[in-house]
Parts: C-alpha cells; structure tokens; sequence
C-alpha cells in the first residue's frame, strides 16, 4: 500500500497570516475578530475566529467570546479580520507549493492535497518533498507563516498526519504501522467523527480508536447508518479510494451585523446585498433555485426564520420580492445575524426552460448586470434598497471568496 497523499494544512491560518503581514504581532498572541466597532474597539458580541499559538496555552481558542478571550489573556492583541488579503495570500501560497508538487485539490482556505506519483511515494523522497515545501514557503513567506505536512495512503490519514504534528511539522504514516500508530487518537480527533458521530460509537460500545478498528465493515454501516460506514471502514485502513461525487444542494450567505446597523432597517439592507450575492453567485454556477429560506438571530435573544417555495429559478427580481415578502413578517428588533440561503438547487441544464417570454427576458436581464458587475466592479448595479448596506467578506473554511466580487460599503 504506497504514500499517495502529500498534505498542507497551514498552522492557524488567519493568525498567522496577520503575524507575516505585520511583523510587529510576531510572536504576541493574537486573535482575529469578524467585527469591530466604528472606534476601532472589537465587538463584546463577536468571537475568536482564529487564534495564534501564543495565546492558546492561556486557553484562548476559535470560538472563544471576545470578552473571554480578554479575561483569559490580558496582553492578547485582538486583530479585524481582513479576508481580501487572506485570499491573496492563499493565492500566492498555492504557487509557492506548485513549485515542488503540483496541487491535486484545494480544500479549503488553508487545506490542499498533492497526489505522490512513482518514486515520489517511496518514504524518503515523499519526506524530502515534504521538507522542499516547507523550505519553499519558508524562503517566500518567512518564519511567521508554518505549514503541518501529513504523508500517507490516502487523503483521510494524510490530514491525520498532518494534524498530529502541529504546528510546523511533517509527519508520515507508514501503511505498515497501521493501525496501532492511530490508537492515541481520540474518537472526536478524526475529522469527519463530530459529538453526534462520537454518541453513535458509543451507543455501539466504542469509546476508543483502538475499538474502532475492531468493527466488522457491517457493523461500520450499523453506526453509520448508511454505506458511508464501509468507505469510512477502507478509509481508516488506508485504502486509497476515489472521492465521493458532490452535488450543491445549497449556497448562500450570512452576515454578523456590527452594532450600528442591526436595526430592522439596516438588517434588511444587509440581507438584500446578502440575497443580491447569492442570486449572481447562482447564475454564475449554473444553478436555480427552489426554495428561499431568510433567517436572523435577535439581540437579547431569539431569531426569526421564513421558507418561500418558489418554481426554479435565478432571477433576482423574483429572489428579492420573495425576500421582501418574508421580511414583512419580521419583528421590530435588534438583529445579531442575517442570512439569506437558497436551497433545493437544481443545475441549470435539468431545469425546464423559461415557458414565457417575460421570464426569457428576465434572464437576458440578469446576464446583462452580470456582465457590466464583471466589467465595472461587482455591484455597479445593484438594488438602492443596499445603498445603506455593509456587508464584508467573510471566509468559510470550506471555500474560498472570489476576489472578482468584491465587497460594497456605504
């Protein structure tokens, strides 16, 4: 069973770049912040979306409360997140690997694989390319922006191997110390494996990684309750199995309100740039939509949750009067978070074709203001009901902004 999988997960992404962008945070803990206020302060309300390895031995963490992380680490430097220049340097770090191995698939941000070809997978040349990476990033970036490498049979262990030597490290998992070299694992430690998977083992009296590797392919299934369990059961194992077709079943957008614009009024201009996005971002991909779900969570506590059934389709004429429906039924709040999701999404070529002409002319409508956004700069046209409207990238971890629709503020 050869070394297939080379790969790079970079060491708390976010922080880090923001500690090769200003050489002054270099060894300080830091944590990143999605929303500050106009004074420049963070928002109480916001959290820790990425945490630098200094602060993590004060028990500063993704996810930590602002006020929290304040308490737990005094000295911490809180930093707004810039997104734009995180996706650029995403960019240039992917040509910074491609200069020893060719990129297989980006997986997120701060995750890609490269496949191991011939000798390559042989342990000490895949271990030397593994090292010309680090050197590689660490001659164009310096020494405040690490990678964890993790070599192995297939994608699963090579992210587990990453995983196990963070930060800055290279790890291999040789198929012949499979499976005892997993055994220190924890269940919730394998990606994929979250506390409602973990209950699922435990209800089939595996509470460890070593009595996970005891269950039959059948009794796999069982936990998983689908044939997922019998990949996941190659998987572990180390077999090097094709990636599972993925079909979007959803795309949209949500947004954290900073606090002068979560009146009902604001909120909704935020949700109209927000529906606007994904409408573009819909026809782009080739996609229509069935279903149009608009949520938000209230301040001091609460949310509001509205689902319109609608005939498939991308425009976004029709997307925001759908919108604007449900927003009528909105109560007079504070709002913490808008989004706006369209779900039951069916690929443009399945979709019937528009049966009149007001629809055909609809989509030449849309196709236009794509293509002046695409020339002139996204939102060039855009609904006046966004002028009020703010809303700045933010970064899934699973996905990647495009840098050609840039964000508009008021």
């Amino acid at each position: 069973m050869p070394l297939n999988v080379l790969w790079v997960d970079m060491d708390a992404y976010f922080a880090s770049a923001e500690q090769h962008l200003t050489p002054n945070l270099r060894g300080r803990p830091v944590a990143v912040v999605p929303v500050f206020t106009p004074d420049g302060k963070p928002a109480e309300t916001s959290c820790c979306i990425a945490v630098s390895y200094e602060a993590r031995p004060k028990g500063v963490k993704t996810g930590t409360s602002v006020r929290e992380a304040r308490a737990l680490c005094p000295d911490l430097r809180f930093v707004h997140a810039r997104p734009t220049e995180y996706v650029r340097l995403h960019h240039a770090i992917l040509a910074t690997v491609e200069t020893v191995l060719p990129i297989d698939r980006i997986y997120s941000i701060d995750e890609f694989a490269c496949r191991l070809l011939g000798e390559e997978r042989d342990p000490i040349h895949a271990a030397d390319l593994g090292l010309a990476v680090k050197r590689a990033m660490r001659n164009r970036f310096g020494a405040a922006l690490t990678c964890s490498i993790g070599i192995a049979p297939n994608r699963l262990l090579a992210k587990v191997a990453a995983d196990q030597r963070k930060p800055d490290g290279l790890n291999i998992i040789d198929p012949m110390m499979l499976p005892g070299c997993l055994y220190t694992l924890d269940l919730e430690d394998w990606p994929g494996i979250s506390r409602g998977m973990r209950s699922r083992f435990e209800r089939a009296g595996v509470t460890t990684t070593e009595q996970m590797y005891t269950l039959t392919e059948r009794q796999m299934v069982e936990v998983f309750g689908s044939v997922d369990g019998a990949r996941w059961w190659m998987l572990i194992r180390g077999f090097d199995l094709p990636e599972k077709r993925t079909v979007r079943r959803t795309l949209g957008h949500q947004h954290v309100l900073p606090p002068e614009k979560r009146d009902r009024e604001r909120a909704r201009g935020v949700l109209v740039r927000l529906l606007t996005k994904a409408a573009q971002r819909l026809r782009r991909e080739g996609y229509r939509a069935s279903e149009l779900v608009c949520a938000a969570r209230l301040l001091p506590a609460g949310q509001w949750f509205q689902r319109t059934v609608l005939p498939p389709t991308s425009s976004t004429r029709v997307l925001l009067t759908a919108m604007s429906a449900q927003w009528n039924h909105a109560p007079d709040a504070r709002y913490l978070v808008v989004a706006a999701t369209l779900q039951r999404l069916t690929a443009v070529i399945d979709a019937p074709a528009p049966l009149f002409p007001e629809e055909e002319d609809e989509e030449r409508l849309d196709r236009a203001i794509d293509r002046i956004n695409a020339r002139f700069g996204y939102a060039a046209i855009h609904p006046a009901s966004a002028d009020a409207a703010s809303a700045p990238m933010r970064i899934a971890f699973s996905s990647i902004p495009d840098l050609d629709m840039p964000d508009l503020h008021a």
